[in-house]
């Protein structure tokens, strides 16, 4: 930890005072510099977590080096790279409308299984086919897990490798950033399942979670045959794969450090230059979500701040949560990364507030 951050760690251990069973990691990059890099509780720092959906923000990263690369044009559309994805009324959109959750695919007719999802031909087929549940960019709501197979495949088109592939190789092991969509099995040592909730959490935590009709589309966004999301990504098979929407692991170290390394030279080749990163980031719709009801600000696919449980920092910053409470952060304004793990899922599921407090720690050092 570099001088002058004592108070994070304190802000730290105040939490895990009040609360025991607290396992969580927290670290914070100023320009390409850690700060910060905290553990609490009986796990080691490089520990490897399921984040949920803090893999939406490797997907944003990955895309992020194909545009600065030229491989992909934002507004191009998507049937331009997946002629397959012109069927069905989706001629006309846009990469930049599939990244912002604005396709009206967040599901495909009758839903999808688990090993649709893991072996992901068949659903990027199914997806390609699909005509679209509302029209797109009339609205938006969350692709909690389709958005990675569509980025996935929009990758594979254009780069003839996974999404997985090209952010493992050509973006986390040349800079050292430990994130992994995919852990093979001499990582498995590092693998810490995350604690689901109990019963008792699920009853006191359960009135603040939209209730979802079996019926609805809302209910048809995830696996139909995978159970509890959170219990299915502790298993080995959605380990190994790593589905980019969903399935990524990674330490707090990890995530910071691949936050950082946006518009900063770190290993080489620039991910993305300024230009890049503000495009990826620039807000492109908000409002309330089509299906769960609550208030969201995206870009591709960066969720941007929404007051108060989003309260990332500046108007500029972006990231992404994950289910579980964990958290990756970009805030360009005061140049730094955050990145933020804890083994017990948050309810409800969403950013842990104590991340958002941490964070605000470290800015209240750098306003000093």
């Amino acid at each position: 930890m570099a001088p002058g951050y004592e108070a994070v760690r304190d802000a730290l251990a105040a939490m895990a005072g009040t609360d025991p069973t607290y396992c969580a990691q927290f670290a914070a990059f100023r320009g390409t510099e850690p700060v910060v890099d905290l553990v609490c509780g009986p796990w080691a720092g490089d520990a490897l977590l399921p984040v949920f959906s803090c893999g939406k923000g490797a997907i944003g990263v990955t895309v992020a080096l194909l545009v600065q690369r030229g491989s992909i044009d934002l507004d191009a559309r998507v049937a331009d790279y997946w002629p397959e994805f012109a069927a069905a009324g989706k001629r006309d959109v846009t990469v930049r409308q599939m990244l912002s959750h604005q396709a009206g695919l967040p599901t495909v007719d009758g839903g999808f299984t688990a090993g649709e999802l893991l072996a992901h031909r068949d659903l990027a087929r199914r997806l390609a086919a699909q005509r679209p549940f509302w029209r797109p960019g009339s609205a938006f709501a969350y692709h909690a897990v389709t958005l990675g197979t569509l980025a996935d495949e929009l990758v594979r088109r254009v780069a003839g490798r996974t999404l997985s592939q090209v952010f493992g190789e050509d973006i986390a092991t040349p800079r050292g950033i430990d994130v992994h969509l995919g852990v093979p099995p001499e990582l498995d040592s590092r693998v810490v399942p995350v604690d689901v909730p109990t019963d008792e959490e699920l009853e006191k935590g359960i009135a603040a979670i939209p209730v979802t009709e079996p019926d609805s589309l809302g209910a048809m966004v995830a696996p139909s045959d995978a159970g509890p999301v959170w219990t299915w990504v502790n298993g080995e098979e959605p380990r190994r794969i790593g589905p980019p929407a969903l399935g990524g692991l990674a330490t707090a170290r990890g995530l910071a450090s691949m936050y950082a390394a946006l518009g900063h030279d770190v290993g080489g080749e620039r991910i993305a230059d300024a230009d890049v990163v503000a495009q990826m980031s620039q807000l492109q719709v908000e409002g309330n979500d089509l299906l769960s009801g609550r208030p969201f600000r995206y870009a591709m696919p960066f969720q941007r701040p929404v007051a108060p449980w989003l309260a990332y920092g500046s108007s500029w910053a972006f990231g992404h949560d994950g289910l579980g409470g964990s958290v990756g952060v970009c805030d360009p304004f005061h140049d730094l990364a955050f990145g933020y793990t804890v083994k017990r899922i948050a309810l409800p599921p969403c950013c842990d507030a104590r991340a958002l407090d941490l964070m605000r720690a470290v800015r209240n050092v750098d306003a000093r």
